[in-house]
């Protein structure tokens, strides 16, 4: 994906590199070709120079000086030299007076020499170069004596050069280093695409920015997740931690960052991972109090290379709570216990009056308390035929008796092993927290009748149940509150029963009413008219 707000990783290493490839050539092209053109003036001023003293020595050049005559021989020797010495344009060849015996131009034969330089030459100076302008236009001359055997001074010889050839050469010499400079600007342009693309792969494909910006938002998705997540290096030092794995542990997140891992977590085995490179997973941590955690923990590879480890931690002890509350163990337990408490206080009754000698008393106490366990055991066994709900009211009949509370099944209620209309579970968690919720109504009213009366009715087209007590009632204000999660008005830490009842109600597509007045008690009716659909069917 292209990366509109800023420009490519590649088009930002082409300009770096261009520009310094631009300013490092233009510099170097500046003091090479200062250097060069200056070398090449040297060069030039050289070869003329020594081409002038040259010419000045042919015999027939001598010769015709000697003699003071033009030869074509003379025409044909510096015609000839014009043409094959390289950085020549022109030659003239003068005598004492300046009288030219050879010129570019066949028309100037015979004239003086426009020069003013060939003074020196009279004046005893040897070969010279000069800029002086001289025939023809020429800028740039060599000046040599002609001298005849005995060292006689008979003229001269200039070898000239024009300005426009000079500005040729120097024209050639600019554009090598320009050529020179664009195909190291090439050469590093398609460098610099080699690099970009290296590099580009090295980021998945993605420009720099693009890549900060999925960072980011992956950072933030981590940081939202309710799972922990905690990452060491092969030096088991912490390279990352999100806020619910330092919520989890209890370490501050900021201060974890960067530490090593038993400095900031003393019971991880994480590095354990690292070390074998075995994944681990469910493995139950301890790290708060009456907090249920696990924790998978997977090693993190570099193609075969283990390179560190991460754990990713959940936080099951809602999840407990809830499965607890659903199958009803808890109600199932603490029910157990009361009917246990209850049984052992009979036997005390019991061991009582065989102590203080009235067996016939504590024979007709049994069969009294046995008749009485017959009668509200047998009426939930015949009635309630589905298994979990029978247990809950035998055991929920139980504990209210501890407790000083009578608990009623009505006459007419009935339900079949197979009912259709609600999961076994589901009798658990509506029966058990209405009933656990009425036993704490009752506990709070001193005296008067303890009562809970629970009716289940199965019909054709219609399921039933009512849950009634004799309670201090429920306000109007506390009705309209009663069902959101951690809403109670007996302390902190209560307040999801109901609420699982209404999630358990309007997942099996049923209704629940609530009447309730002051100082009388309070009544649920929750009906079902839709039969729950089985797998497979």
């Amino acid at each position: 994906m292209k990366d509109r707000s800023s420009k490519s990783i590649r088009a930002q290493i082409l300009s770096v590199n261009l520009v310094g490839i631009l300013l490092t050539l233009g510099l170097a092209l500046a003091i090479t070709l200062g250097f060069t053109l200056r070398q090449d003036r040297r060069a030039l001023d050289e070869n003329i120079r020594n081409s002038a003293m040259l010419l000045a020595q042919v015999p027939e050049v001598v010769r015709t000086l000697d003699n003071q005559l033009e030869s074509p021989a003379i025409k044909e020797l510096l015609d000839a030299a014009t043409v094959r010495i390289k950085d020549i344009d022109l030659i003239v060849l003068a005598d004492l007076n300046g009288i030219q015996y050879y010129a570019p131009d066949q028309e100037m034969v015979g004239t003086a020499y426009v020069g003013k330089d060939q003074k020196r030459i009279l004046d005893g100076e040897e070969a010279f170069v000069s800029d002086d302008t001289g025939p023809a236009g020429a800028d740039h001359c060599a000046y040599a004596p002609v001298r005849a055997k005995d060292g006689t001074l008979l003229g001269f010889v200039v070898v000239g050069i024009y300005a426009r050839s000079y500005a040729a050469s120097a024209w050639h010499t600019v554009l090598r280093f320009v050529l020179i400079t664009l195909a190291a600007g090439a050469v590093g342009v398609l460098l610099s695409f080699k690099l970009s693309n290296r590099i580009k792969a090295s980021l998945l494909g993605y420009e720099p920015s693009r890549l900060v910006q999925l960072f980011q938002q992956r950072e933030e998705v981590l940081e939202a997740l309710e799972e922990g997540i905690l990452a060491i290096d092969s030096a088991n030092n912490i390279i990352y931690i999100n806020r619910a794995a330092a919520r989890m542990i209890g370490v501050d997140r900021e201060q974890a960052m960067g530490q090593q891992l038993h400095a900031v977590y003393p019971a991880s085995t994480l590095d354990r991972v690292a070390a074998s490179g075995v994944p681990e997973y469910n493995v139950s941590l301890s790290s708060r109090p009456k907090m249920y955690i696990l924790a998978d923990r997977m090693p993190i590879r570099e193609g075969q290379k283990i390179i560190g480890a991460v754990a990713i931690f959940r936080n099951r002890t809602e999840v407990r709570k809830l499965a607890e509350n659903l199958t009803g163990v808890r109600h199932m337990v603490e029910a157990m216990r009361a009917y246990t408490h209850e049984f052992m206080n009979k036997l005390h009754v019991i061991l009582g009056l065989l102590q203080i000698g009235e067996p016939q008393r504590a024979e007709e106490y049994i069969m009294n308390i046995t008749q009485i366990q017959r009668e509200v055991i047998g009426l939930i066994m015949e009635r309630i035929q589905e298994p979990s709900a029978a247990a809950l009211l035998v055991g929920k009949t139980s504990r209210c008796a501890e407790l000083g509370i009578r608990l009623i099944l009505d006459n007419r209620s009935h339900l079949s092993k197979e009912c259709p209309f609600l999961p076994a579970d589901a009798y658990v968690t509506i029966l058990g927290n209405l009933i656990e919720n009425a036993i704490d109504g009752l506990n709070q009213t001193p005296r008067g009748l303890k009562e809970i009366t629970v009716s289940i009715r199965e019909e054709a087209e219609e399921l039933r149940l009512y849950v009634d007590d004799t309670g201090p009632g429920i306000s109007p204000e506390a009705q309209k509150l009663m069902f959101q999660r951690g809403f109670s008005t007996k302390g902190p830490g209560r307040g999801t029963g109901l609420k699982l009842v209404q999630e358990v109600v309007e997942a099996c597509h049923g209704a629940i009413r609530v009447e309730s007045e002051l100082g009388i008690g309070t009544t649920f009716f929750l009906t079902f008219n839709r039969p729950m659909t089985r797998e497979g069917e």
